[in-house]
Order: C-alpha cells, then sequence, then structure tokens
C-alpha cells in the first residue's frame, strides 16, 4: 500500500517513457535486421524473398516507429529504389561497382544516402569492432563529403572525407564483409581522390595530400595502402576503444594541375 502511494501519476508516465523508449529500440534493431537480409537475397537473385523481407520492415515501422521515423523513411527509400511500377523486384540495373557522392548540400537525397550509409557503417565497425554507436556516427557526418559504393541498387561500400589543414582527411572506409577482397575499397579510394584533386584545381587552397584512418586491426589495408606509396604517421588515434592510424599520400603538385 505505500508503495502504491509513492506511485504518482508523475512516475507512471515516466514509466511509460521508459517503455515507449525501449519498445522504439527493439523496432529500429528488427527493422535494420529486416533491411540487411532484403540486401543479401538481393545479390544472392531471389528478388521475391528480398522484397518480403522489406514488407515486413515496413510493416513494422507503419506499427511501431509512425511515417515520419528516420526507419520509415529509409524503407520506403529503398523500396522505391528496388521495385517496378507494379510493385514486383526490380533485379539491379547495373552489375558495376558505382558511387554515389553526396554531402548536406545534395538536398532530399542526402538524408536518404545517409541512411543506407548507416546500414553499412553499423555492421562494419558497431557490429563487428565494437566501435560504440554514438562514437561511430559523430557530428563530422554534417561537414564531410560522403561516397557510397553500390553493385546495381545495393550500397556495399562507404567512406567519408573533409579538408583539414590542407589535407583531405578519408575516414569510416569500410566494405561490407560479403563484397571484400574485390579491389571495392580500392575503388572507393580512387573516386575520392579525382573529387579531391579536382575540387583542389579549382581552389586556391593548396592540397598537401590523403590521409586515411585505417583501424590498426585492418593490417591488408594497411599493407594495401603502402603499396600504393602511403605512409604511416603520428601516434594511434582512439576513437571509442579501437585505435586507429594515420596512413598519409602526399600528392605531386603536378597532379593538381591536370
Amino acid at each position: 500500500r505505500r508503495l502504491d502511494r509513492l506511485r504518482t501519476p508523475l512516475c507512471e508516465t515516466r514509466l511509460m517513457e521508459l517503455s515507449d523508449t525501449k519498445e522504439t529500440e527493439l523496432a529500429k534493431r528488427g527493422v535494420d535486421a529486416f533491411v540487411d537480409r532484403a540486401n543479401e537475397l538481393h545479390h544472392q537473385g531471389r528478388h521475391v524473398e528480398a522484397l518480403k523481407q522489406l514488407e515486413r520492415a515496413r510493416r513494422l515501422c507503419e506499427k511501431k516507429l509512425g511515417p515520419s521515423h528516420t526507419s520509415t523513411v529509409k524503407v520506403l527509400f529503398i523500396l522505391s529504389s528496388m521495385r517496378d511500377a507494379d510493385g514486383t523486384m526490380r533485379r539491379p540495373a547495373d552489375t558495376n561497382l558505382h558511387f554515389v557522392v553526396f554531402d548536406a548540400a545534395t538536398g532530399l537525397a542526402y538524408q536518404n544516402y545517409l541512411e543506407l550509409a548507416r546500414i553499412i557503417r553499423r555492421r562494419a565497425f558497431v557490429d563487428e569492432l565494437g566501435v560504440p554507436f554514438e562514437v561511430e556516427f559523430d557530428s563530422l557526418d554534417a561537414s564531410s563529403r560522403h561516397s557510397l559504393g553500390l553493385y546495381g541498387d545495393a550500397p556495399v561500400s562507404y567512406a567519408r572525407w573533409r579538408m583539414d589543414q590542407n589535407w583531405a582527411v578519408v575516414d569510416r572506409l569500410c566494405t561490407l564483409h560479403g563484397y571484400r577482397h574485390r579491389g571495392v575499397a580500392r575503388s572507393c579510394l580512387q573516386n575520392i581522390l579525382r573529387e579531391v584533386i579536382l575540387l583542389a584545381s579549382r581552389s586556391d587552397s593548396p592540397l598537401r595530400g590523403l590521409v586515411v584512418l585505417v583501424p590498426q586491426s585492418h593490417t591488408l589495408l594497411q599493407h594495401k595502402l603502402a603499396q600504393a606509396n602511403f605512409i604511416p604517421a603520428g601516434d594511434l588515434l582512439t576513437r571509442g576503444h579501437v585505435p586507429s592510424t594515420r596512413m598519409c599520400l602526399t600528392l605531386d603538385p603536378s597532379m593538381l594541375s591536370t
């Protein structure tokens, strides 16, 4: 009875809010799981099954998250890009790797592309390396340029870059597990390098080179970068509990005049 008297309307409201927050988080995780599975099935050619996974994600969004939630927007965007007018799953229009480059000035598509990129980053860094969620998705997203790699319609790789004291700094470079060892990361960096050189050639600010932040555990990527004349520099950086190495490439001034 004494405990019942202590349960004021304010306490009950707070308990309900905590319950709603937990339920929302569980729903978001469920949506991410459906989307991840749909991506895998799509690339296995099992298009009908992939569509069913996306429809399950959509129904979960409608029931638990509402039409304006970012997870709902993400699922509807993926569905619109993967379905034909009659509602059937569309096969990838292009089997070659290609890249979409975007930033905060891109417009309405920015948030949609960023949500696709977050799927890759969550799997590569949060799930595989244990980077805390709040560390992985930081405030630098808003000031960075983003490169999203796709096979057909499905995202498979990602990196972002920004200028820092005449250096183009690339981080969050990652590829989904099933697409590694195919030169995807190399193609992503080459695409970024071309963009950096193009923008630098139009700017009065000098460009010294490229810095790629690589998790210390990714020794193969460090080795590949070393073969491409990148050199490790400075002390290890740590985000969350994951130490990273700076791999630096100094650019020849003649490259900037082309």
